[in-house]
């Protein structure tokens, strides 16, 4: 579905057919892009190992980290000049050593810090590099650029069978609009549950603090 596709299809099933219209094309697309990037978060539906801006890091001596594309969400598999490392956590890497954010080497782990405030989600060498290369990305991401209501033929990333299911968000969002006209809790409360039902819930902010500090499961490379 198009853009166009997008703002028809939700005109037609709230009824928006008064002049003005009760949502302008410009709120439709923006509920559209939350829509997006809400089915991304929520499950995962754009995995990426090819995208160079977004995949590929180059890596200085003695610098442990780095900053992601802003897309990213998560870190699937990371690569230090072909080798796999391991994904660890600073919780992690306390308990093992009281040294380590000293220590220089070959990098044979790394800690994913996610976005923080205007920062950007950040990559952590462990231990700090002591020779050049490269860091090769398989990532979970939300859309590299938001869709526009001027760019009316251009369409959401997500494979075309979930385009349909991203009405639910932007009729939930569109109920939630404090108008007499279009302020309707019953209905986003309706259209929020057929939303989850498709991607699944959202952790609370408190769930996900947790869930970065839980030291994920290292498989330590032989190398």
């Amino acid at each position: 579905m198009t853009v166009d596709d997008f703002t028809a299809a939700f005109r037609t099933a709230v009824q928006d057919l008064s002049d003005p219209p009760f949502w302008s094309t410009e709120e439709i697309v923006s509920f559209l892009n939350e829509a997006v990037q809400e089915a991304c978060e929520r499950a995962k539906l754009i995995e990426d190992r090819s995208t160079s801006t977004v995949c590929t890091l180059p890596i200085v001596v003695g610098q442990d980290t780095y900053p992601l594309h802003p897309s990213v969400l998560e870190i699937k598999r990371a690569t230090f000049n072909g080798r796999v490392i391991d994904e660890t956590s600073v919780e992690e890497e306390d308990s093992h050593s009281c040294g380590w954010e000293q220590r220089e080497g070959q990098p044979r782990r790394f800690i994913y810090e996610p976005a923080s405030g205007a920062r950007p989600p950040q990559l952590r060498l462990v231990p700090r590099p002591n020779s050049p290369g490269a860091i090769a990305l398989t990532v979970f991401r939300g859309a590299l650029r938001p869709l526009s209501a001027c760019a009316r033929i251009e369409s959401p990333e997500l494979p075309a069978r979930f385009h349909t299911r991203l009405l639910h968000w932007m009729m939930y969002r569109a109920h939630l609009k404090q108008d007499a006209d279009t302020f309707d809790t019953a209905r986003a409360a309706e259209h929020m549950a057929l939303f989850e039902a498709a991607f699944g819930s959202r952790n609370d902010a408190n769930v996900q603090r947790k869930h970065r500090d839980d030291s994920p499961p290292l498989v330590h490379s032989n190398w």
